[in-house]
């Protein structure tokens, strides 16, 4: 770790502190995305990386698995300016297992794309094929990962024992406590959860991004009060030593993330993919589970947890409807919750892309207004 090296050739403290980390962290990363960014849509254009197809269109699609330079970008950032605790190894393997799983996940969509061009698929059987590996395999795979990483976190982190902060509820007063064969079901599926339900979100120009942003910049300053005896006596949250070396983490995430904008702003040059939905889905998950904030992920990432309700209520609602009347029937126009509006509202915009921009954007304003709320209920309200 190149903090920690600096500080023990200098002796200077600052290379030591939390906040000092953060800060390099976070900005390290804006500077590799933003200079690395072009040259690597660039490579991904050349290797004909997109999996939209459309054959009337006469513009190229941008490519996907922008995901891939991001999350490689956190890891290495996180390796110079995290010290390695329990709490930071497992979020990183989350990030690289969750990752990869996405990253062949698209592949196998441009291979599907590229069989397409080469007259080996029909276009009709494309959406089917869109879907890269089967969700099947892909449920399989979260869990498989979750329940082991669920697994290590409870064997090496000591304060990890199954408590969960209650909103609006001080925590010398109650705490829900899970035993451990619940809290390691709870914590698989919280992962696997958000992985799918940020997959989900990713579906228009930059609409899953800040819904990410704002989750890191909550973990990583709650990781902070945390894991400071005096500060988390003083604001009466939990006191979880080691934990704040999730801040330097979480803010280098989201610093990519906003690196991550200036390419990805609609017009989109790139897209994240599942390879940076997924993997980032599944950090957001454990790390609101490590500062025993589980019960807050659903004020917080409020945009992840309707798309993916949205889905949910959507396929079930139509296969119960279809089983009482043989008709199956539809609580939204279309899932996931971005689409819905899409279809909703085609009539009230001049053109696609101002539509568009309206849905991303009032979702934006949402996702940071969540923010404000939940750091207003976890530090002010008890």
């Amino acid at each position: 770790m190149l903090s920690e090296w600096l500080y023990h050739l200098t002796d200077i403290t600052l290379f030591d502190s939390r906040l000092f980390r953060a800060g390099i962290a976070a900005m390290l990363s804006i500077i590799l995305v933003l200079s690395l960014m072009p040259l690597y849509i660039r490579r991904l254009q050349k290797a004909d990386a997109t999996s939209d197809f459309d054959a009337n269109s006469k513009t190229k699609a941008p490519p996907i698995m922008g995901g891939v330079l991001l999350v490689a970008v956190v890891v290495f950032v996180s390796l110079l300016f995290c010290k390695l605790n329990g709490y930071t190894i497992s979020t990183l393997l989350v990030l690289v297992a969750f990752s990869s799983v996405g990253a062949v996940d698209d592949l196998a969509k441009v291979r599907a794309k590229k069989l397409i061009a080469q007259g080996k698929l029909t276009a009709a059987s494309y959406m089917e094929k869109a879907d890269g590996i089967s969700s099947t395999l892909r449920l399989g795979l979260y869990f498989l990962f979750s329940f082991v990483i669920a697994i290590f976190c409870y064997k090496f982190i000591p304060d990890l024992r199954g408590n969960l902060t209650v909103p609006f509820c001080p925590i010398s007063l109650f705490q829900i406590h899970l035993p451990n064969w619940a809290f390691i079901g709870f914590m698989t599926f919280v992962i696997a959860a958000t992985a799918n339900g940020t997959n989900f979100t990713d579906g228009l120009d930059s609409l899953v991004s800040v819904p990410i942003l704002t989750s890191m910049v909550f973990v990583g300053l709650v990781a902070y009060v945390c894991g400071n005896f005096i500060f988390s006596n003083y604001l009466n949250v939990p006191f979880l030593p080691g934990c704040d070396e999730l801040f330097p983490l979480a803010m280098s995430v989201a610093g990519a993330l906003l690196a991550y904008l200036w390419f990805n702003s609609p017009p989109a040059e790139i897209y994240m993919g599942d390879a940076g939905s997924v993997g980032f889905g599944a950090c957001i998950g454990i790390m609101f589970i490590q500062i025993q904030a589980g019960l807050f992920l659903p004020i917080v990432c409020i945009i992840i947890i309707a798309e993916a309700c949205s889905v949910l209520l959507q396929i079930s609602f139509f296969k119960f409807t279809r089983m009482r009347t043989g008709t199956g029937k539809r609580l939204f126009l279309c899932a996931p919750l971005h689409h819905h509006y899409q279809k909703k509202w085609e009539n009230k915009f001049a053109s696609k892309p101002l539509l568009n921009s309206k849905i991303v954007w009032r979702m934006h304003l949402v996702s940071i207004f969540s923010l404000i709320m939940s750091m207003v209920i976890f530090f002010g309200i008890r």
